[in-house]
């Protein structure tokens, strides 16, 4: 195995924290005090033993209040607090252990983050979108539609129609956004618009619905 070699200890602008560069790639982030604490310099090489030593006596205790302050200031999914520390300069293993204390005491709860987000944006986006914003946020698929039909089962309706009516409000905001005046609409117009709603999920019958109620008509392309 490769010898772990200290080569640079470097000051952070903006910060009382120093990166710890080891052959030449940043390793991790202490206080200039912690340095001195683990009696780091330049140089020296970075032994296994004194490696774990700093991960359990130093960074996983910062990590673990970190992901707490982050959590109180909002609710984050586990792939959100993982790149924020990872940001902060925690090794891999030092996020992971922080993330998983977290989520065992239910700190962190990514079934619970992604219905708390359908609640909030049923109505303003379609199913497409929320899934795929949900997704972004490092939510797997099967959490995802857990959080449908959790979301579902609280407003005690059938599988599909609170949904659905949550998406014709959605798609009404939507085009409500896009359309101004409507008497004013040209055929190509109206055509990218049935376009650009598809794009994002809405179902062809929903839109030639709503676009029709707010157009007046029965246009081809609807």
């Amino acid at each position: 195995m490769m010898e772990q070699v200290i080569t640079a200890i470097e000051a952070v602008k903006g910060s009382k924290k120093r990166r710890v560069l080891v052959n030449d790639e940043w390793k991790f982030s202490l206080y200039a005090g912690q340095v001195r604490e683990h009696g780091l310099t330049e140089g020296m090489e970075l032994t296994g033993a004194l490696y774990q030593k700093i991960c359990r006596e130093t960074l996983l205790p910062q990590a673990k209040k970190r992901v707490l302050n982050l959590l109180l200031a909002k609710d984050r999914s586990e792939m959100e607090l993982n790149k924020k520390l990872l940001k902060d300069g925690y090794p891999e293993e030092v996020c992971a252990a922080a993330v998983d204390y977290a989520k065992g005491y239910h700190y962190v709860d990514d079934l619970r983050y992604a219905a708390t987000y359908l609640r909030s944006h049923q109505e303003e986006k379609s199913r497409l979108e929320l899934t795929m914003k949900l997704k972004q946020k490092g939510i797997v698929g099967e959490v995802i539609e857990e959080a449908f039909e959790m979301v579902r089962t609280e407003r005690m309706e059938l599988l599909s129609d609170d949904f659905e009516e949550a998406e014709i409000t959605a798609l009404r905001r939507q085009v409500a956004k896009k359309v101004k005046d409507s008497a004013s609409l040209s055929n190509k117009e109206i055509s990218k618009l049935v376009a650009s709603l598809g794009a994002k999920g809405f179902s062809v019958r929903d839109i030639r619905d709503v676009i029709g109620s707010v157009v007046g008509g029965n246009f081809e392309y609807l």
